[in-house]
């Protein structure tokens, strides 16, 4: 018998199950975000929640007003959940920074706020840091600024009271609007698992940092990493692990746990376990509908067909274990020296793991890029003529797509494919589906 979802009922546990994944896939929960069902389900089953997904995974549970906030570890560094527009459009660095400097001043502001206030205020602060600056007169700033106040207005953070920001984006001289500032929503936003002023780089916000030796403790923290694992990527494999969590991803219990807290089959393979997304944990899916996600699954498909062929002879690469090391030193190098709170301007982050090599196929970018074209030929009527007229910004986005879902990995010259690929080997497309 699991140790989790104790003292839930079975008739319970689907509910129970629903709430576990919407705090799994949406970690920041209000009154009206992601729906309306979500918080008055978490409330529901607090207290059991608090405690098995402390127990499971080491996060923290947070309720406070209309507001649930999970406090995650995160282990690595993972691009497939940035923050989006209302239309969709990723975050680049100048919305992250109003997004940070925004939510900075709501903390200063009083109930309620004017778009023209925070505007006011931002250009303040935003124009005393060097290459950022804040340009109300300069629409480019002000559609970055708007979808910020956007992003917090969707997760009800800000409550528009008259007015839209929208319209002020339009003609700021002449529209406003009046926003209702949730300060539960703000605070659980704010909240962090660390004081922050204290890091002096990445790697000490990855992981649960322990000091202890004692033998027991270390083996739950390599469970807990060892489910983290499993539910925050599509797929954990063993090679990226040390043998701690690999002992427990080999192992029955972590099946039988996870399948009991998320209502997910859990499946293992030789090199790998994944949970099968039956109930769209995920923000996304594969495949999907798109243009993108056609032209990514008639790739995939080619590559491994071109790879399983015995006639034809492709190579295989080592590549590393250990992802996100460039990343890192970057973020890194971007801290500002004096903002850390013990002063030490030379601290260093603590390394890096060593990278150990796997082996995986191999396919030149030559290769890659003969095999799109075949396929905008063969099915030229899936794509419509802008993918025609700009080919590799198709491609650039279905390789975006297999790298996310951890399909395949960008390497120098090329591609190599991941294990999970092979999943999608074989797969027959219909002949109605070529002529559609």
């Amino acid at each position: 018998m699991s140790r989790y979802a104790r003292g839930i009922s079975d008739y319970q546990l689907s509910d129970y199950q629903q709430a576990v994944r919407a705090l799994l896939k949406t970690p920041f929960v209000t009154a009206s975000f992601p729906d309306r069902k979500t918080l008055g389900r978490v409330r529901q089953f607090s207290e059991t929640l608090a405690l098995d997904l402390r127990e499971a995974f080491g996060y923290q549970l947070l309720l406070r007003g209309e507001t649930a906030r999970l406090l995650r570890v995160k282990d690595r560094l993972h691009a497939g959940q940035p923050a989006r527009t209302r239309t969709g459009r990723v975050f680049d660095r100048r919305r992250y920074a109003y997004l940070s400097l925004i939510t900075a001043l709501l903390a200063r502001c009083g109930a309620q706020t004017t778009v023209s206030e925070l505007a006011a205020l931002l250009k303040g602060d935003a124009n005393r840091i060097a290459a950022l600056g804040f340009d109300d007169v300069d629409y480019q700033h002000r559609r970055a600024f708007v979808d910020a106040v956007g992003w917090l207005e969707e997760r009800s953070v800000l409550h528009a009271a008259d007015g839209s920001s929208e319209a002020w984006a339009s003609a700021p001289e002449q529209q406003d609007a009046l926003y209702d500032v949730d300060r539960d929503a703000l605070f659980a936003l704010w909240r962090s698992r660390v004081m922050l002023q204290s890091v002096s780089g990445v790697e000490e916000l990855l992981g649960e940092h322990v000091a202890t030796d004692s033998e027991s403790v270390l083996k739950e923290r390599a469970g807990q990493a060892a489910r983290r694992a499993v539910a925050e990527q599509p797929v954990a494999y063993y090679a990226e692990h040390p043998e701690a969590v690999v002992n427990h991803l080999r192992g029955s219990a972590i099946a039988e746990d996870l399948q009991r807290l998320t209502g997910l089959v859990f499946e293992r393979r030789r090199e790998g376990v994944l949970l099968v997304d039956t109930a769209r944990l995920s923000t996304e899916a594969f495949p999907r509908e798109g243009a993108v996600a056609n032209a990514a699954l008639l790739l995939l498909v080619a590559c491994c067909a071109l790879y399983e062929d015995p006639d034809i002879s492709t190579a295989e690469r080592e590549v590393p274990t250990v992802l996100g090391q460039w990343l890192r030193r970057e973020i890194d190098g971007a801290i500002p020296l004096g903002t850390r709170f013990d002063g030490d301007a030379e601290a260093a982050s603590p390394p890096v793991p060593n990278a150990r090599s796997v082996v995986r196929p191999f396919l030149p970018d030559k290769t890659v890029h003969d095999l799109f074209g075949d396929i905008l030929t063969r099915f030229a009527k899936n794509f419509g003529r802008d993918h025609h007229e700009a080919p590799m910004r198709l491609l650039r986005d279905a390789l975006d797509l297999l790298e996310r879902f951890r399909l395949v990995r960008r390497v120098e010259g090329g591609i190599v494919l991941e294990p999970l690929a092979g999943r999608y080997r074989n797969t027959v497309f219909r002949e109605e589906h070529q002529r559609a």
